[in-house]
């Protein structure tokens, strides 16, 4: 590893401890309490806040349920000052339902609103923009874990109950050593290279314009077992997956609809 490429690491693992170390002492939580809802040891979790280690995919989805944040929340925009790296991006309260009835908005989404309601351009995000719902592709909150993998934020803010992020797996990466699991629907689309996910027991290799939809809740683990980079779009659904409309094939016939291929 090169001496910049050692330092944007070790700028990365700093961003994501302060954040963690910030979104832990908004809520009050001991090191031991975050540790043990995460399901990691409390060495863990105070190396990842000094910024001596970075948390794999795996590990950030166990915080992130344990903070009951979206994982977004340690997202660092692009022109973001190091200054304010510490400071999350408006994350919902700890306890806020993941989901509301269509129609009705959740805290999160009247925060998000606000300004839009009270005078200003946008209500996506706090900075002023010309271009309020686009991101650039160099304008790109983001965020490098453990392991070689980038998450690449494709929306201008954090929303509610959705994530839309660009994947970038180096040579080699993997999510997480072990598979992992957490509440909702994953969607993936490969763009470049090969994608290696493994679905409970099951293993994909999926090439540039295969898709994948899964359950979040089945263990699962994303790998580029190549030596050139693979990149993917995914969207992670955080709603309750029993309202989303993905069934196992054994649940039998889709109420209210009528019989046909995959409603037999």
């Amino acid at each position: 590893m090169t001496v910049d490429a050692r330092a944007s690491a070790a700028a990365a693992a700093e961003r994501i401890g302060k954040r963690l170390a910030t979104l832990r002492a908004s809520q009050n939580m001991r090191v031991s309490e975050l540790a043990r809802s995460a399901g990691v040891s409390s060495s863990l979790i105070s190396q990842i806040e000094r910024g001596n280690s970075r948390p794999s995919v795996g590990t950030l989805f166990a915080i992130s349920s344990a903070l009951e944040v979206p994982v977004d929340s340690f997202f660092v925009d692009a022109e973001a000052p190091a200054a304010d790296a510490g400071a999350p991006s408006e994350p919902p309260p700890r306890g806020m339902p993941r989901s509301k009835p269509p129609g009705e908005l959740t805290d999160h989404a009247v925060a998000l609103r606000a300004p839009q309601e009270a005078g200003s351009a946008t209500g996506w995000s706090s900075h002023e923009s010309r271009e309020p719902y686009v991101v650039r592709a160099g304008e790109r909150a983001s965020l490098d874990v453990q392991g070689g993998v980038r998450w690449e934020r494709l929306t201008p803010t954090a929303l509610e109950g959705v994530e839309f992020l660009e994947l970038v797996y180096a040579p080699g990466a993997e999510s997480a050593g072990q598979s992992y699991r957490h509440p909702g629907v994953e969607l993936v689309l490969v763009t470049k290279g090969t994608m290696t996910i493994s679905v409970g027991f099951e293993r994909y290799d999926l090439e540039v314009d295969d898709s994948i939809a899964f359950p979040s809740s089945i263990p699962h683990r994303y790998v580029n077992q190549t030596d050139t980079e693979t990149r993917a779009i995914t969207v992670i659904l955080r709603d309750d997956l029993s309202t989303l409309g993905i069934r196992d094939p054994g649940d039998g016939p889709v109420p209210g609809l009528p019989p046909g291929d995959g409603n037999s």
